[in-house]
């Protein structure tokens, strides 16, 4: 995974692009508190659909100048209550 712009400042699009990404795995929310931004996609394993390896964009928006932790999750459905098959943290620094 990587940002673009790899160094943003305050007025530019960012964007995280996910490599490597199943075709299945669908965005379920992108949310934001304070500057916590938490990115949600979700799978069901027990559909057991074939990967088909893509690369996906998504958008965070244009954020103000500061320090952010973003929080990457991928939760599979099959499970009761919804597993996490992958979490990963971010930091990442809007500059003016």
């Amino acid at each position: 995974m990587k940002f673009l712009p790899a160094a943003p400042v305050t007025g530019d699009e960012i964007k995280l692009i996910v490599y490597d990404d199943c075709n299945y795995n669908i965005l379920k929310e992108i949310t934001q508190t304070g500057n916590s931004i938490q990115i949600m996609k979700q799978f069901n394993s027990m559909m057991m659909r074939p990967c088909f390896i893509q690369n996906d964009t998504l958008s965070l928006g244009k954020l103000s100048a500061g320090d952010y932790i973003i929080n990457y999750r991928l939760m599979d459905l099959a499970f009761k209550p919804p597993k996490a098959t992958v979490s990963v943290y971010f930091n990442l620094t809007v500059a003016k």
